[in-house]
């Protein structure tokens, strides 16, 4: 079974299945070999042991990518080792809470995770996955955050955690219409507590998010963002340098790269050597 399941994370493998156009049917295959019969997946990260359900094909490779997967993993790893009991977290583009839940029990009973996500079947599973692990530490927000609070179409592939402000699919994607909001401004008018850290994930949106919450990273509170990058989604106009130079401009000067894929890579950047 081992060996099955390195194959099936073997690049060379990934890629002919995708030229195959066998990814639907391998992952379904992939899912009765290794998904528990309870559909509960117990994830060990850093000496923190949670739980999460698996209950189709792609959350269960969703789970896997972001808790064992060599990219994701080590950069969860190292934004746990930077926070502390206590701590306030904001989770842009939560998704079913594979970040939320981790870094909730990171933080401890005395911090707080504020997860942000617009999309409807992702919030189900992020309470449910919160209500699986116990948790009383995490607020969960039905809103995008952008620039501009304004209505807007969140452009849906059909899989786990492949929703996008930007229409990076087709032109049959279907869509459903969201609330963005202003981040500063909403935090400002729900008194959420400025942020040691702030995780973005949002599928080529990450300007537009970063715009709105300037005044919040700008904040001596604030040490820490860990953005995926995702290259060649952004809209037009924006490229990675200009994501990257304006993560400096509110003060983050210390930046640690991680490869996701050839597409995309994270970074965790910090105002100083100690965040």
């Amino acid at each position: 079974m081992n060996i099955l399941k390195r194959i099936s994370y073997n690049p060379f493998s990934i890629k002919l299945v995708k030229f195959l156009h066998l990814r639907p049917m391998a992952r379904k295959v992939y899912y009765l070999l290794f998904c528990p019969k309870d559909n509960i997946v117990n994830v060990s990260l850093s000496g923190i042991s949670v739980k999460f359900y698996a209950k189709n094909p792609d959350e269960l490779r969703l789970i896997e990518s972001v808790t064992g997967g060599k990219g994701e993993k080590r950069v969860l790893s190292s934004l746990v080792s930077l926070l502390q009991n206590g701590d306030i977290v904001y989770d842009v583009g939560a998704n079913v809470g594979t970040y939320s839940v981790i870094l909730a029990k990171s933080v401890g009973a005395s911090g707080k995770v504020f997860a942000f996500d617009p999309e409807t079947e992702s919030l189900v599973r992020l309470e449910e996955n919160i209500k699986l692990n116990n948790l009383n530490n995490v607020a969960v927000i039905n809103k995008a955050l952008g620039e501009k609070t304004v209505s807007g179409k969140l452009y849906i592939s059909g899989t786990t955690g492949n929703f996008s402000l930007v229409n990076i699919y087709d032109k049959e994607a279907k869509s459903e219409t969201v609330e963005i909001v202003n981040g500063d401004d909403f935090a400002k008018q729900q008194n959420i507590p400025a942020p040691k850290a702030v995780k973005i994930d949002v599928e080529g949106y990450e300007y537009s998010v970063l715009l709105g919450l300037k005044q919040t990273l700008m904040d001596p509170n604030c040490k820490i963002i860990c953005c995926e990058i995702h290259v060649g989604l952004f809209p037009d106009g924006i490229t990675e340098e200009k994501v990257i130079e304006l993560i400096k401009s509110f003060g983050f000067k210390k930046i640690e790269t991680f490869k996701r894929s050839f597409s995309a890579y994270h970074i965790i950047a910090q105002k100083n050597d100690e965040a």
